[in-house]
């Protein structure tokens, strides 16, 4: 086990020596049920010497699990020990640190949870607070520093640390040690937690509501998964009467969120019912997670009936067909003539016609452009186009027959398929591809492209 601490001179108006911010990382191999990979980072805040002071401990051991937890018990005793009334400041502590510490302390019969430490402290948890001040659960740590100004000195999401630690665990690669700058992440996130709690009281947290854009993703993703449960033969095999009730599930889902994309109208949409599912099976309890996180968010103000909703799809929108073939990407050049854009690479697509779906403008736009006969597989995502006038919807397309491409050379110059090696080819590619290739096809397709 191993014990780092860093100091650095903040001055903070509002929190006092009272606070202790607790964050950890984890990974676990489940494979062989022996390697894991924990990080517990705590910090403080001493206003005589208006310091941070942060301190973690770590292992690359599961025999030194055990030790780690002690050691974050004793850590939190000496500081309560320290202090009449302590407080524990967390970001969805109570409901994903706390309970993980809990479950270590009762497999690893160290202490019964009623009777550790951790109940000798006031809780404080930012995500539970935002909850209770915008009603807004679809908040993330990197959101509130945005929110709150605090800029980040590295590149590194949590789930890009949650990867790279299963991928050191799954590759055993323990041996060298957790990387400098996974270690530095999380003491950035000790020490943010304390800089938010010091601004909280003074912002005006009201108005930050859910975007209509993170409400359609979240329910794409609960939709997708859906799909990807139905798809499964031997999931359906096994488990006939849990698929057929998320098969009536996502049916009604689909049709409640294609009437909002046609009317851009939440006013009208009504999250369906999920019968209760009893399953360990993995995808079937991520599903039931994802619609009690969605069911959780209140659109409708209880008081007053409005919609609480931050509007960003007030623009024109259009969508992007991504067809995919034997691994190749299908890209066009559009037409020099062209207003907007003239010559450049991207995927086919377009404008939405009045009353039209993401999916269904995807498949029309294919097959104007290209004359090719395609069908809605899912909605991917979204972003925003070259100027910002327009929200993309990507949609990935299903085309049967590739080999009958007739090109429109009102609207397009040429097409290729491209692998992600040869899409560094392509020059100019449009604005923004390189984001939009990075979130929705993969890493490997956006660092090609950024050396177009």
């Amino acid at each position: 086990m191993e014990v780092q601490t860093w100091s650095d001179r903040t001055e903070l108006e509002e929190v006092s020596g009272e606070v202790l911010g607790f964050d950890l990382e984890m990974a676990n191999s489940f494979s062989d049920r022996k390697g894991v990979i924990c990080m517990i980072g705590i910090g403080c805040y001493d206003p005589t010497a208006a310091n941070i002071h942060v301190t973690i401990g770590s292992t690359t051991k599961v025999t030194e699990e055990r030790e780690l937890i002690q050691w974050f018990l004793d850590e939190l005793a000496k500081f309560a020990a320290r202090h009449e009334r302590p407080k524990l400041l967390s970001f969805s502590g109570l409901d994903n640190d706390i309970p993980w510490i809990n479950e270590r302390l009762e497999r690893l019969d160290i202490q019964a949870p009623e009777d550790s430490v951790i109940t000798q402290f006031v809780q404080l948890d930012l995500k539970r607070e935002f909850y209770r001040r915008t009603h807004n659960n679809h908040i993330s740590l990197k959101k509130l520093e945005k929110i709150f100004g605090i800029e980040r000195g590295s590149s590194l999401t949590s789930k890009k640390v949650s990867y790279l630690l299963t991928h050191i665990m799954q590759n055993h690669q323990r041996g060298n040690g957790i990387p400098t700058h996974v270690t530095d992440y999380l003491r950035q996130d000790v020490r943010h937690l304390l800089l938010i709690l010091d601004r909280w009281a003074a912002h005006p947290l009201d108005g930050h509501h859910i975007t209509d854009v993170e409400y359609l993703t979240l329910v794409n993703s609960l939709f997708n998964l859906c799909r990807k449960v139905l798809r499964s033969s031997r999931m359906k095999r096994a488990l006939q009467q849990e698929t057929s009730v998320v098969a009536a599930f996502a049916g009604e889902l689909q049709s409640q969120f294609d009437r909002l994309l046609i009317k851009d109208d939440f006013e009208e949409f009504t999250l369906p019912s999920l019968p209760p599912i009893d399953s360990r099976h993995f995808d079937l309890q991520r599903l039931v997670k994802k619609y009690n996180h969605l069911k959780s968010i209140q659109l409708r103000d209880e008081q007053t009936g409005e919609i609480r909703l931050t509007r960003t799809l007030d623009k024109p929108k259009g969508a992007l067909a991504v067809v995919r073939n034997k691994g190749r990407l299908l890209m066009i050049r559009r037409a020099d003539h062209l207003d907007r854009a003239p010559g450049v690479w991207g995927l086919p697509g377009g404008a939405f016609e009045v009353g039209e779906s993401p999916g269904q403008c995807a498949v029309r736009e294919l097959a104007e452009e290209l004359a090719l006969q395609g069908r809605e597989v899912r909605l991917m995502g979204t972003s925003t186009s070259l100027r910002g006038e327009y929200r993309l919807f990507w949609v990935e397309v299903e085309v049967d027959n590739v080999s009958q491409i007739d090109v429109n050379a009102a609207e397009v110059a040429e097409y290729r398929w491209v692998t992600p090696e040869q899409i560094s080819r392509l020059k100019p590619l449009i604005p923004g591809a390189v984001e939009g290739l990075r979130e929705f096809l993969g890493a490997e397709w956006a660092s090609a492209a950024r050396q177009s």
